[in-house]
């Protein structure tokens, strides 16, 4: 008599920065296969959009129109219920920004009856590092204009990076449901996060991966500061078309070859804010380490390294320390033409948004052709038809 696997609802719910891209990406293209199991991951990329239907639900009010390939939260519940599936993932970052009670509230009623179990796992970047590329981040997608220094202190008011308390209260609503895992490369199983997430959400099955191109790398100083002198034009378009945008001319730089000689010089963090860091966030990396690492420093460990790796003083991101007078002219040209562009009325967001779906269907297309069958493409359990259409 064959035992069927209890059917299992795995929620990652990110932290920012820690590999999420990566992670979307690869079940979006097939990537990951368990042996001795169904997955079923209903998403062209991934989940963030039911933050707009769970912030609905807040305030009360109907849910926004699904886009195509979209499920609202109703409506996924009943197709993850109807699933044979044995393991069902759902990825979303920006789930970190939800309050853990009303997490659960949204699970209890949506998704308790349509499976055996949910386990939530999250990813945790240690404080100085999220910093240093959380800025960078912002910088790239145009929403932050200030200083890495004007950064943490924002985020310090707003206890953004105070880590200890809000995975407190998601261990407290969910128990041993609940996993942390370290976005430490050292501590993650095969240095992988992708491997390290297959391990933990799939109970240690053998698991068959993929490799998907690398997306959302970070980007090189000379880039950044490319990417901070462009954005400075937009800032006058909407926060979505200046976050698209930025992550569209990113994926383009990264899909360029590196001219030779040697790495580009990266970001990095100064010595004097890093050691700001380290005593501003010691109590809350003492705290994550000993309710969640068994007492082992590694939050701590990372402060430190952080404070060795610091340079002398902040780096600048003045686009004239890094290009001639005639490349800012040509680059303020092309900017101006660009952001001229832009005022014609159309879903700019989806349209840069799109390139990225129609990335994950090529590569399956590729995959496809290279064993020889067009049944690579078809997923264990297929969800909802994807059209690939503007309102991505």
């Amino acid at each position: 008599m064959t035992t069927r696997n209890p059917k299992t609802l795995v929620i990652h719910i990110g932290d920012h920065k820690t590999g999420t891209t990566t992670i979307q990406n690869a079940l979006a293209a097939d990537c990951v296969r368990i042996e001795g199991a169904k997955l079923l991951y209903p998403a062209k990329l991934n989940h963030n959009y039911l933050m707009g239907h769970i912030t609905a639900d807040d305030r009360g009010e109907s849910a926004p129109k699904v886009k195509p390939g979209q499920l609202g939260l109703a409506a996924l519940s009943d197709h993850i219920r109807n699933s044979t599936a044995d393991y069902v993932v759902l990825s979303g970052e920006v789930f970190e920004n939800v309050p853990a009670p009303r997490f659960k509230e949204i699970v209890e009623r949506y998704f308790s009856s349509s499976v055996d179990r949910i386990r939530i796992v999250a990813y945790v970047r240690p404080h100085a590092q999220r910093i240093l590329s959380s800025y960078a981040e912002q910088v790239k997608i145009g929403w932050f204009r200030g200083s890495m220094q004007d950064f943490f202190q924002h985020n310090w008011e707003s206890r953004r990076f105070h880590f200890s308390s809000r995975f407190e209260k998601w261990r407290e609503c969910f128990g041993e449901d609940f996993i942390l895992r370290p976005m430490i490369r050292e501590e993650l199983k095969s240095g992988s996060v992708l491997a390290d997430f297959a391990h933990v959400a799939f109970d240690g099955f053998p698991c068959e991966l993929d490799d998907f191109p690398s997306e959302n790398q970070s980007l090189g100083l000379r880039e950044l500061a490319l990417l901070h002198f462009l954005q400075g034009q937009y800032q006058d378009k909407p926060k979505w078309l200046r976050h698209t945008l930025g992550w569209e001319i990113a994926r383009r730089i990264g899909a360029m070859a590196q001219p030779e000689g040697g790495k580009p010089l990266k970001l990095a963090m100064s010595r004097d804010l890093a050691d700001r860091i380290a005593l501003s966030y010691e109590e809350d990396a003492k705290k994550v380490d000993a309710e969640f690492f068994d007492g082992r420093p590694l939050m701590r460990r990372a402060l430190i390294d952080m404070q060795d790796r610091a340079v002398a003083a902040p780096q600048s991101l003045n686009a004239s320390d890094y290009f001639d007078e005639e490349h800012l002219r040509n680059l303020t040209v092309v900017a101006a033409l660009v952001h001229d562009m832009l005022n014609v009325k159309h879903p700019w967001p989806a349209y840069f948004h799109r390139h990225r779906i129609q990335d994950v269907r090529r590569f399956k297309l590729r995959k496809a052709s290279s064993m020889g069958s067009a049944a690579a493409l078809v997923h264990v359990e297929k969800g909802p038809l994807y059209t690939g259409a503007l309102g991505d």
